[in-house]
């Protein structure tokens, strides 16, 4: 499927949203930080055959809104600045990995479903995340058998017109523009005063790959990156949030009283 058509999807998915909230009564602000792991999962069979992908930690943060509707359905939304690993280790031979910390902003759009107990209230939620690859930096490490030592090519991501420096991962057609698809749920506890915490614990699917394949290219070094493979993310976050309308009002008494 191509972007467009996977674009059309996630409106539709919106509209279907926008009918259920119609009329929503409830509205929260808040922030969110926490750590993820990820793990890569790439296209080409002779890469799953010969490279180890291994599950490396990262970090996200940033803000959430949500809107609810009667205290049961909610959509919830995020705009987060997130580090996402990779590792890569050639077991075909000894001579190569390749580790990379590559920076995103994301923006997951979830339908969400809440759940009361007596003590904290649990949810449900799933929903498109758009994603937007903004660089990163990275480095190969390679044994050389003739001279048997290991050497590091230490490198920063490319766009664009090509730089003939080998302090550089030159990448050709990347798919800047990520999509996939994000479900999970947590808890929720009311700390009084109209404000909220929530543990939120989510796994978001990749559905685009980041460039083609061996399209990543160090100069004047010989090494290629296939970039032919999507992120699997697993995600633990705190988030805290508060009713707006409910502090507004809270507010305008405090201050009205005096």
């Amino acid at each position: 499927m191509n972007t467009p058509k996977k674009i059309k999807l996630v409106l539709a998915f919106l509209f279907c949203i926008a009918g259920i909230l119609d009329g929503y009564g409830q509205t929260y602000l808040g922030f969110k930080a926490g750590v993820n792991a990820t793990q890569i999962s790439f296209n080409s069979e002779v890469y799953k055959k010969f490279y180890d992908s291994e599950i490396v930690p990262g970090l996200s943060g940033g803000i959430v809104f949500l809107m609810e509707n009667g205290d049961k359905y909610g959509f919830y939304t995020e705009f987060l600045y997130s580090i996402k690993r990779k590792s890569v280790v050639s077991h075909a031979n000894d001579y190569e990995s390749n580790k990379a910390n590559y920076h995103f902003i994301d923006v997951p759009v979830m339908f969400r479903v809440k759940f009361k107990e007596k003590r904290f209230n649990w949810f449900l939620q799933f929903g498109p995340e758009i994603s937007y690859w903004l660089g990163g930096t990275g480095a190969f490490n390679v044994y050389q058998p003739n001279r048997d030592v290991f050497t590091t090519y230490e490198y920063k991501i490319h766009f664009g017109n090509e730089q003939n420096t080998f302090e550089y991962m030159n990448v050709e057609d990347a798919n800047r523009l990520q999509l996939g698809l994000a479900f999970g749920g947590g808890f929720i506890w009311d700390l009084n005063n109209a404000n909220y915490l929530s543990l939120d614990m989510r796994f978001s699917l990749g559905n685009t790959f980041m460039g083609g394949y061996e399209s990543g290219s160090i100069p004047n070094s010989g090494l290629v990156d296939n970039f032919e493979y999507t992120n699997n993310v697993l995600s633990v976050s705190a988030v805290y949030y508060f009713d707006i309308q409910e502090k507004f009002r809270l507010s305008k008494n405090k201050y009205g009283n005096k």
